[in-house]
């Protein structure tokens, strides 16, 4: 942007000047009338135009530039909170994709659900919002394809879209351990808040917080209030859901009606046949 020094230096230059040609695009207002404000044009190297419309386009170049780099540290920022506070008790999960899972034979159950992974993967990028189960027991693969569905849509189009992978069960211990450390971040408020303003939200492993898979224990009244509020708030969102219990178990250990708008517009991928991959690699 020019000085006044830049412009009289111009002016005794003769490289700046007024011309005869009037720029009538802009309007006063006097008595509560409006009229046109007539604009002398400046000739500058040749170029003629006006000072005030110039003014405006620069303000407007300027403010552009502002929003962009707005825009910007919002989509870093909604990038990063995929890495910064998701939770996950098995840290190899934190390499886990769809290039290193393991598909087994073709066709497959295995194979097969790796290729259902990628059409939810599909979806959801293409902004339809449906609620994904992953069941079966432990160890076959639940958690390593919703991890490589979220991975991907963090990295996916302008990376500006939010998403959290969180470990049910760590949750809940670290809410209960906030309770008697005052200086913890990790309050009830603080999941409920995040976990409902996520773009894409897995919750790993539900069910896990009450005890392996055949126990017949309830959840508390503090998890089902928890997880009745993560319902609640991400009635319009999308969410994987990693369980290795059956339906009527999640029932018998939470209320029916949390289960049911859990698996409200649900699309399940189930494993029956996949056997531990885990146990597979341990020799005895």
């Amino acid at each position: 942007m020019q000085t006044i020094g830049d412009v009289i230096s111009n002016l005794n230059n003769n490289r700046m000047g007024l011309t005869s040609e009037i720029c009538y695009e802009h309007k006063v207002l006097a008595n509560g009338k409006e009229y046109v404000k007539e604009i002398k044009k400046i000739s500058f190297d040749g170029e003629i135009f006006c000072p005030i419309c110039e003014r405006d386009r620069a303000s407007q170049e300027l403010s552009d530039e502002e929003d962009a780099k707005i825009r910007l540290a919002m989509s870093r920022r909604n990038y990063n909170i995929f890495h910064e506070r998701s939770i996950l008790t098995d840290i190899d999960l934190l390499e886990a994709s769809f290039g290193n899972y393991d598909p087994g034979e073709p066709d497959s159950e295995t194979d097969k659900n790796k290729k259902s992974a990628l059409d939810v993967f599909e979806n959801y990028k293409q902004g339809k919002v449906f609620n994904t189960w992953f069941t079966g027991l432990p160890g076959v693969g639940k958690s390593h394809l919703s991890m490589s569905i979220l991975r991907n849509l963090n990295e996916c189009g302008k990376k500006d879209k939010r998403c959290l992978f969180v470990s049910v069960d760590e949750m809940l211990l670290r809410i209960r351990n906030s309770f008697s450390d005052k200086e913890s971040r990790y309050t009830e408020y603080y999941f409920s808040d995040l976990l409902t303003s996520v773009d894409y939200l897995v919750l790993d492993d539900l069910g896990a917080e009450t005890g392996g898979t055949g126990t017949t224990k309830q959840a508390t009244d503090f998890t089902l209030r928890i997880l009745y509020a993560i319902a609640n708030g991400r009635q319009n969102k999308s969410t994987i859901i990693t369980t290795n219990l059956s339906k009527d178990a999640l029932v018998r250990m939470y209320d029916p009606k949390l289960v049911s708008r859990l698996m409200r517009n649900q699309y399940r991928i189930g494993f029956k046949d996949t056997v531990d991959k885990r146990l597979g690699n341990i020799e005895f």
